[in-house]
């Protein structure tokens, strides 16, 4: 590649693969690209809309994507299989770039709704989102290890863009909505329903039983007032989504990603309140192992960018985090 056209791949956007619109990583991925760039004061990051972690992935192995949104127990296992080798061949080149929020997951039902645990729902129409996100799979592992299946159980209903979802709840032709994380569009919208909403968790005496079936997942407390209709800290259990990149991203393009996440931390802070727990300290305890993390990452530890008090203070897969 010639000195032009490699200077013009070194200040090209990055391109992130998010979610369908109304998603809580379309939300994430687009204020990203607007924080970001206007920090930078140039394109640094082009959010492209997608289906979600199992597309993102996808398209980042075809390599049309530079990096990607993916679910945290769906990235958990992947760098599992990348660290004891088990990894496929499209898989194996991959490195966590970022840590993106915690997604604690719930259900939301109408207030005026007779149900109080995730059983009462059985046999009823349940919104569990676009079939290739990660909110499903979560779904799918919280209700496998209380012994149900969210096809059978259920009366399922799924979604072409996220967006579509709090819709079916406020029409009544869905009983509930799954979601997570805070600050999700979903939950937002069908707390402002007429009447309130009531968030749903698993019992508290379910959560140990989930996280050995699952020990991936995290216990997650929800605090009280994320949503309207939380009124006491909810336990649950979730995972911390990540950002996954090519180790061979290059260089220029993925340090300036990483430099910006950091400069930028404060209006990224305003802007979106999940995206605090996007900082490097919780990067690099995303990642078992060094060598997981990208280069860029690495470098950034090594340049003193991050001070070993930060390190101390971030979570260790399996403590319980307050979302």
């Amino acid at each position: 590649m010639s000195g032009p056209l490699m200077a013009q791949a070194a200040t090209a956007p990055l391109r992130l693969g998010t979610s369908t619109p109304g998603g809580g990583f379309a939300l994430y991925g687009e204020t990203l690209e607007r924080v970001l760039n206007a920090h930078a004061g140039r394109a640094l990051l082009q959010a492209v809309p997608a289906r979600g972690t199992a597309q993102n992935l996808e398209l980042l192995a075809r390599g049309e994507l530079d990096a990607a949104l993916v679910q945290g127990t769906v990235a958990g296992e992947l760098l599992a299989r990348i660290a004891d080798g088990s990894a496929s061949a499209g898989e194996r080149g991959l490195s966590v770039l970022h840590a993106m929020y915690p997604s604690p997951g719930m259900l939301a039902v109408p207030a005026t709704s007779s149900a109080r645990r995730l059983e009462d729902l059985r046999g009823r129409p349940v919104v569990w989102g676009v079939r290739a996100s990660g909110l499903v799979t979560l779904a799918r592992q919280v209700f496998a290890a209380l012994d149900l299946d969210i096809d059978r159980d259920f009366d399922p209903i799924y979604v072409d863009q996220a967006g579509q979802s709090p819709g079916l709840v406020a029409s009544g032709r869905a009983a509930g909505l799954w979601g997570a994380g805070e600050g999700w569009p979903g939950f937002e919208q069908v707390a402002r329903l007429p009447g309130g909403a009531r968030f749903l968790a698993p019992a508290p005496a379910q959560l140990p039983r989930i996280l050995a079936r699952w020990p991936l997942l995290q216990a997650l407390d929800v605090p009280a007032g994320t949503y309207p209709g939380i009124t006491a800290p909810l336990p649950t259990v979730g995972s911390v989504n990540l950002i996954l990149a090519p180790a061979t991203l290059d260089g220029l393009r993925a340090d300036a990603f990483v430099q910006a996440m950091a400069a930028a931390a404060p209006a990224l802070r305003a802007a979106l309140p999940q995206a605090a727990y996007s900082t490097l300290a919780r990067t690099r305890a995303a990642a078992a192992a060094p060598r997981l993390l990208h280069p860029a990452v690495l470098r950034a530890l090594a340049a003193g960018s991050l001070r070993s008090d930060s390190l101390r203070k971030a979570s260790a897969p399996g403590d319980r985090l307050s979302v």
